[in-house]
């Protein structure tokens, strides 16, 4: 009895460490790893973190909303996991031409996300192009329009020191970053 009295004392200890450091922000902790709810406690921060996303969760708005929370001015983004129904865009060159969107029924090997984030006076943006893998390992690349997160999405977030601007081209219809 005394040994599992022990080992019940251990666990509920560790359980309480763990919750404790939960409640930190995740850059203080040296995880630099954070998820859709709680960007926000590492505000303005200069580092880069890992957003981890949950089954279910929305790719694109999940990313837009942290970068929003963590109140960065701009950032680079690549990542990679899981996408589930993810909904891709082709663009033409002829700015008349409509995107060509496709959904992917089912899930996906995401093998490469990579992508910016600009903030034009608190408008964010998320311009994502990822390459995606289906079961018979045949790759799938374009600029995602859509998608849910299947099994997790880890996307790798670098903070520039300043911000990225977009002005609506009015001959294309697109908005490139100014520069």
């Amino acid at each position: 009895m005394p040994g599992k009295l022990a080992a019940l004392l251990l666990a509920s200890s560790i359980m309480t460490l763990s919750t404790a450091q939960a409640d930190i922000p995740a850059i203080a902790t040296g995880t630099a790893a954070v998820n859709k709810s709680n960007c926000s406690q590492i505000a303005d921060t200069t580092q880069a973190f890992v957003l981890v996303l949950d089954s279910g969760d929305a790719l694109i708005e999940s990313i837009t909303q942290c970068a929003k929370d963590a109140k960065l001015p701009g950032a680079a983004i690549s990542g990679l996991g899981q996408l589930h129904d993810p909904t891709l865009a082709y663009f033409s060159s002829d700015p008349a031409a409509k995107p060509v969107l496709t959904t992917f029924k089912g899930f996906y090997e995401l093998a490469s996300l990579t992508g910016n984030i600009s903030n034009n006076d608190g408008d964010y943006y998320s311009h994502i192009h990822v390459v995606m893998g289906d079961k018979k390992f045949h790759a799938i690349a374009g600029h995602i329009a859509a998608a849910k997160t299947g099994m997790t999405i880890e996307v790798t977030i670098k903070p520039f020191s300043a911000g990225l601007q977009r002005v609506v081209d009015p001959n294309t219809g697109f908005g490139p970053i100014v520069h």
